[in-house]
């Protein structure tokens, strides 16, 4: 696994091994141990110009995947095998959310780390059922990298 990690923000200081922890735990059981990704830690404002470009909603947002699985197999590069895509996540969306949940924003970029890479590794929530399915996973993900530390 190749894991680059890119931070653009100085708001907030992140366990970077923590998140490396995080991702190996979610490819790892997901059988995706052999992947590469990206993790970006950025602002609001940059979230929300991607939110605007290639979904059309000129909002921000906390975190936003970008699979390299996507389309159809025609436009999917040959390194999708092994190339999963990019996690983006907003440390000043994540700070807010932190407040409003009291809990602490490490907690809750941990969170959107392990949200982002199940994104990457095929989940989604567009159903009450999988939006509860994919909160259980990374809670118990979350509950082993935080017992870990």
């Amino acid at each position: 696994m190749a894991l680059k990690i890119v931070n653009k923000q100085k708001m907030v200081e992140i366990d970077m091994r923590a998140v490396r922890r995080l991702v190996k735990s979610v490819l790892e059981e997901y059988g995706r141990a052999d992947s590469d990704l990206t993790v970006l830690f950025t602002d609001d404002l940059f979230l929300r110009k991607l939110n605007l470009e290639y979904r059309g909603i000129d909002k921000t947002t906390d975190v936003l995947s970008f699979s390299m699985m996507e389309g159809d197999e025609s436009t999917v590069p040959a390194e999708a095998e092994t190339v999963l895509g990019d996690v983006i996540i907003s440390v000043e969306r994540a700070s807010v959310q932190a407040r409003r949940y009291k809990k602490p924003v490490g907690y809750e970029i941990l969170k959107l780390v392990a949200h982002g890479v199940l994104h990457l590794v095929g989940f989604d929530h567009t159903s009450t059922d999988e939006r509860k399915r994919m909160r259980c996973i990374e809670n118990r993900h979350l509950k082993t990298i935080l017992d870990q530390a």
